[in-house]
C-alpha cells in the first residue's frame, strides 16, 4: 500500500526554498493544489526548457511548482540568481544528501540525473505518480496531467 501524505518521508521532509529561506513540504502543498516537481541542475539545458513549459502551463492550470536542484556542487545563492535571472517565480530547493536519498530510493537513481528531466505529480490526496522520463513535457501536456 502506498504511503499516505501524512505519513510519506518525502512528502513530510521540511524544504527550503532558497529564494525566500521558508521552510515547507510537500505535503502542505499538495493540501492546497496539485504540485508538479523536476529535479535539476543550473547547468542543465534540458531542465531550463521544461521550466520554461511548466511557466507556461501556470497560464492554463492552478498548480504549484518545485525545482529540486541536485547537484551537490551548487549553492543557495547560485539557485537564486539563476531562478531570478529565467524569471521561475516557484519555490527552489537544494536536495541535500537525505533528501537525494529520498528522491533515490522512491524512484530510482534516474530521478537524480537532470538532462532526463525527471518529474513527479503529487495529487491532492498525496499520492504521487512519477512522469515519464527523458520526454520535455509541452506546457498543454502538463494542464492535461494537472487537470486528469
Amino acid at each position: 500500500m502506498a504511503p499516505t501524505a501524512v505519513d510519506d518521508p518525502l512528502l513530510t521532509a521540511e524544504l527550503v526554498d532558497v529564494r525566500t529561506g521558508e521552510t515547507f513540504t510537500l505535503a502542505e502543498l499538495a493540501a492546497d493544489g496539485p504540485v508538479i516537481v523536476e529535479t535539476m541542475a543550473i547547468w542543465c539545458t534540458n531542465c531550463k526548457s521544461q521550466m520554461n513549459e511548466v511557466t507556461a502551463a501556470h497560464e492554463l492550470a492552478d498548480f504549484h511548482s518545485v525545482s529540486i536542484d541536485v547537484d551537490p556542487t551548487e549553492i543557495d545563492e547560485d539557485l537564486v540568481a539563476y531562478a531570478a535571472r529565467e524569471g521561475f517565480d516557484w519555490p527552489f530547493v537544494l536536495a541535500d544528501a537525505e533528501l537525494a536519498t529520498l528522491l533515490r530510493d522512491r524512484f530510482g537513481t534516474a530521478v537524480l540525473n537532470p538532462p532526463g528531466m525527471p518529474k513527479f505529480f503529487i495529487r491532492t490526496d498525496g499520492s504521487v505518480e512519477l512522469l515519464p522520463l527523458g520526454d520535455l513535457l509541452s506546457a498543454d501536456e502538463i494542464a492535461a496531467v494537472i487537470e486528469g
